[in-house]
């Protein structure tokens, strides 16, 4: 089914209103210390604070990698809680959702529909994000997604409901044990994207576009709920969901730094968590960027291709508008929302290409 087509059957189903959405800049501001990068993998992890993960015994390939790429020491969450660290991560807001209910929600279906409980704001919303900006100047973007739902039967797609399939289901395989969660896929909140089918695949669909050379400009990853340290009914543990996400993480960089895409042009992985796991709830100072509290400090690591032995500990305080202007610059593309604020700085030194 064509993007065009789902997004209008999505908004004839929730009546998508149109926010106040915050301005894209007028020019992108392209950092003569960041080169153009070819590609740029971004992993994102879940609710766990810098603290806990620093120094964890049962985190050390996380903690080889801080202690040899680029670690970002003072980065935080903008929000809480996980879906609108996704929408800002991508878009440079979180227009207003404070919940993780279902992208299609909207206020009215709060009385209506049980994955709209709450919802103030609607979640599904017209602007762009850096999907859409890649796609305008002929780059291409991906979601890998470890459970994906299956991909629904030709004709047979549900995007809307209790019986939604593919990515649009709320929870897989079971609201009780929820490996994949739909609020952990910001693609599905902006209309450009949220019918890109072919844009959404499963987390092992990396493997084969890194042999083939068919990777994208920019991807994100997302482990499900068991290898992301979040946590779900068949994974409850914390020191087994940190190992577990070690694991994975490790895994996948070695697949990604081990690739023929690798080696050439410039290219980086992005680690970075979505929000702490709410030890700042209460507390000011979590946040950075004009937002405060934030989401909390978390650990971010940068790994380039050309400081593959050069190891940064970057103290300057970054969020994830911070690594979404990075991103942009890196691609040459303009600052989307609040990546384009006079407070939000460049992620310049993790980026940097070594001269030495």
């Amino acid at each position: 089914m064509k993007l065009n087509r789902v997004a209008v059957s999505v908004l004839a189903l929730v009546g998508v209103a149109w926010l106040v959405i915050p301005s894209v800049s007028s020019a992108s501001e392209h950092h003569s210390a960041i080169p153009d990068y070819q590609h740029v993998v971004e992993i994102m992890m879940e609710n766990t604070s810098y603290a806990t993960i620093i120094g964890n015994a049962n985190a050390p390939q996380i903690n080889a990698l801080a202690s040899t790429y680029g670690l970002a020491s003072d980065y935080y969450g903008v929000t809480h809680p996980s879906e609108p660290n996704y929408m800002a991560s991508i878009a440079g807001s979180y227009f207003g959702v404070q919940d993780d209910n279902q992208f299609y929600c909207t206020p009215a279906l709060a009385l209506t529909d049980a994955t709209c409980t709450g919802t103030t704001v609607n979640h599904t919303v017209a602007a762009q994000s850096i999907a859409d900006q890649l796609t305008a100047v002929g780059k291409t973007w991906r979601g890998y997604f470890q459970s994906l739902p299956p991909a629904p039967v030709p004709g047979q797609l549900v995007v809307t409901g209790p019986n939604a399939n593919g990515p649009y289901t709320y929870k897989y395989p079971s609201s009780s044990n929820a490996l994949y969660a739909s609020k952990h896929n910001p693609f599905l909140n902006f209309i450009g994207t949220q019918g890109a089918l072919a844009n959404m695949v499963p987390d092992t669909q990396l493997a084969t576009d890194l042999a083939t050379g068919h990777l994208a400009n920019y991807s994100l990853v997302v482990p499900d709920q068991c290898h992301d340290m979040h946590g779900t009914g068949s994974c409850t543990t914390t020191a087994g969901l940190i190992a577990a996400g070690d694991t994975y993480v490790g895994n996948m960089v070695n697949q990604i730094m081990s690739s023929h895409v690798w080696r050439h042009g410039h290219n980086a992985i992005v680690i970075t968590w979505d929000e702490d796991d709410f030890s700042d709830s209460g507390l000011l100072g979590t946040g950075c960027c004009g937002a405060d509290p934030g989401g909390g400090h978390v650990v971010t690591i940068v790994i380039t291709n050309s400081e593959i032995h050069h190891h940064v500990v970057d103290n300057t305080t970054y969020n994830h508008y911070s690594l979404l202007r990075t991103i942009e610059d890196a691609f040459d593309l303009r600052h989307l929302a609040h990546a384009g604020d006079s407070v939000v700085t460049p992620m310049t030194d993790l980026f940097r290409v070594s001269t030495h």
